[in-house]
């Protein structure tokens, strides 16, 4: 057995952890402390700068399973029955799945989440949450350029994405590059833009955190989302391969 094998068996969240979580309720997540590396019970705010790695919040800890609703009469995830105590060895076991699918991306979130902090602080003040951690995505066909794409709820439930671009690596010192735009997705809206993409809107780069979360509740409020054929607005997350369009 390597160590690397080793060190993964360690990283895991036991039950104690999850029905600690639960204890702790509305506003507190669980989050892998790499120094001392073990999960660690924290406000949900702690993971902004990307220091921890958020495994879960305690608001997505009871439907890891599935898309179910605790207020349903019927269970559509075995970890989320109504009226029955939570099963935290199951959600302890999603808990630790999670945590080994985003482990290695720790060094992505932990240099990029400080990009997003300020927009994540300006959003709050309009009642906005941040949903998970960003994700870093590589340049391909589709996507000229690496960006860090971060999700945020509204007050009512509404996904939008912000997409920063990344300055290639191989770029000049002494040169000085025109800042690439900031690309706002309306995630909300689902698969309404040109071939099926999620519409977007561009800004300058160097637009205030403040403005760019005026623009985003200001189009929230006068944009609500529509039903469209293939249910996408407003509840899924978008797709790495979805090359935005621009609105």
């Amino acid at each position: 057995m390597t160590l690397a094998t080793t060190a993964a068996r360690r990283r895991m969240v036991s039950p104690a952890h999850a029905r600690a979580l639960a204890n702790y309720g509305p506003g507190w997540a669980i989050m892998w402390d790499d120094r001392h590396a073990q999960p660690v019970i924290v406000r949900a705010e702690r993971g902004d700068d990307g220091s921890l790695l958020e495994i879960c919040t305690y608001e997505d800890m009871f439907t890891l399973g599935g898309k179910c609703d605790p207020g349903e009469d019927t269970s559509t995830c075995p970890a989320c029955t109504p009226g029955a105590p939570p099963d935290f060895y199951l959600i302890a076991a999603h808990m630790t799945d999670i945590l080994g699918d985003y482990y290695h991306d720790r060094a992505d979130i932990a240099a990029c989440m400080p990009l997003t902090l300020p927009y994540t602080r300006a959003l709050t003040q309009h009642g906005y949450q941040r949903h998970a951690q960003g994700n870093r995505h590589h340049r391909n066909e589709n996507r000229p350029c690496d960006t860090f794409d971060q999700l945020y709820r509204s007050p009512d439930h509404h996904l939008v994405q912000l997409i920063i671009t990344l300055p290639p690596a191989d770029a000049a010192t002494d040169a000085a590059p025109l800042a690439p735009p900031l690309t706002i997705e309306w995630t909300y809206l689902g698969h309404t833009g040109p071939d099926g993409t999620y519409p977007v809107t561009d800004i300058p780069a160097d637009t205030p955190p403040a403005d760019v979360a005026e623009l985003i509740a200001a189009h929230v409020a006068l944009h609500p989302p529509t039903t469209t054929p293939d249910g996408t607005n407003d509840t899924n997350t978008p797709d790495s391969a979805d090359m935005p369009a621009t609105a």
